[in-house]
């Protein structure tokens, strides 16, 4: 147990989270957040049980007496040698007094250095601070891009994707990614903080995002006990493509009538966000099944959905751009292949909100990372108007 001694005094001590500790865990974050915060796992005591009792999940707790005053919460994929740290929070009264770091720091260095558990952690930090950026960087975290509006507490917030690689990640990692042009420029960024070679071209031919094809109607299943049975049995009988989106499980499913086509994803109903966890094409076209269960995804109320696609794959990354993705972060050596190696990730997003930037503080680098993505968006915007002598506009 780790201990430090605040200015006034007053000692803190670090332990891990325990099931008694669940009335105080939900305290503090309604201290901090007023009720406002939209991860489940720190809100609902049964989910909280769950992660606390799970050897893959790592909760440090900070203490002074008995009053729990600050959290983080590490995931631990051991497949793939993958971290995440989310949902920090320290009481008001305590920032700036080094017991973030400390937490973030003891937490990294068991799972990263003594145990070896993991060669990447990620983790994702608020941008209504420059604070939680310059954390994490001070612990050898990096820049890897953002994610434009993809919470919602006060106003919608873009968060930033910060990474921690462990040296022998990146000499696992395979080499040349292949990008499609809109992809580039968000490599050029990471491959100049983290010293990488350069990317092989892929030059696809552009789809236009106006012409879906005929429309495709989705029915939505809310069961979580069944379409989590269906979700395994997908996987296990190889009829799923393309499944990867570490530490999140399906609470939705979307699916065809005839069950041709099907789209697996982690919905939070608070604020809106989403992500797709997996899908089942078969025969159809990828590209527009893709749109049209985003429209059937916005109708229900989802307001913003990420897709992960390989660097490799370049007729996927211009799927999901033609489907009006965009690309918003980079993510090296994420994955680890069958045969040991770990791949590099693109982070696609798509908002169906206008997108509202006014309150970000960015560090320099994740401040590259939103003139690229706003590049790509207009470039999108440009190409999704109109041509100036389509029908509807002749009088």
């Amino acid at each position: 147990m780790q201990r430090i001694t605040l200015k006034d005094g007053r000692e803190v001590d670090f332990k891990p989270g325990q099931v008694k500790d669940i009335p105080g865990i939900v305290d503090l974050y309604k201290q901090v957040y007023q009720g406002r915060y939209t991860l489940r796992e720190v809100s609902d005591p049964v989910i909280l049980k769950r992660k606390l009792e799970d050897p893959n999940y790592f909760w440090t707790l900070a203490f002074i007496g008995e009053r729990i005053v600050g959290s983080v919460i590490f995931a631990i994929d051991p497949l793939n040698k993958l971290g995440k740290s989310y949902a920090a929070v320290v009481l008001g009264e305590l920032r700036g007094q080094d017991v973030m770091r400390t937490m973030v720091m003891q937490d990294l260095e068991r799972l990263t250095q003594r145990t070896r558990t993991c060669d990447v952690v990620y983790a994702t930090t608020r941008t209504v601070s420059v604070a939680p950026q310059v954390v994490l960087e001070h612990l050898g975290f990096q820049p890897m891009g953002i994610f434009p509006n993809v919470r919602k507490v006060e106003s919608f917030e873009t968060h930033g994707l910060e990474v921690f690689f462990r040296k022998a990640s990146m000499e696992l990692r395979r080499k040349s990614p292949i990008l499609v042009p809109e992809v580039r420029e968000f490599y050029e960024i990471v491959r100049r903080v983290l010293g990488l070679e350069p990317y092989q071209k892929a030059e696809l031919p552009l789809c236009d995002p106006r012409k879906m094809g005929d429309p495709m109607h989705f029915q939505v299943e809310k069961d979580e006990k069944m379409l989590l049975e269906q979700f395994e049995e997908n996987q296990q009988d190889d009829l799923m493509d393309k499944v990867f989106f570490p530490f999140t499980e399906p609470n939705l499913l979307f699916q065809t009538p005839d069950k041709s086509v099907e789209f697996f994803v982690n919905f939070n109903e608070v604020d809106g966000n989403g992500v797709i966890i997996g899908y089942k094409v078969g025969s159809n076209d990828l590209r527009r099944s893709l749109m049209w269960f985003c429209e059937a995804a916005s109708l229900s109320g989802m307001r913003y959905i990420e897709l992960l696609v390989n660097a490799f794959r370049p007729d996927l990354q211009r799927i999901a751009l033609d489907a009006r993705f965009l690309p918003c972060a980079y993510f090296p050596a994420m994955r680890m292949t069958i045969t040991g190696g770990r791949e590099d990730y693109i982070v696609f997003s798509r908002s169906f909100e206008s997108l509202d930037f006014m309150e970000m503080n960015l560090v320099s680098t994740n401040r590259k990372f939103l003139d690229a993505f706003m590049k790509c968006w207009y470039e999108m915007l440009v190409r999704c108007q109109p041509d100036f002598d389509e029908g509807w506009r002749i009088v």
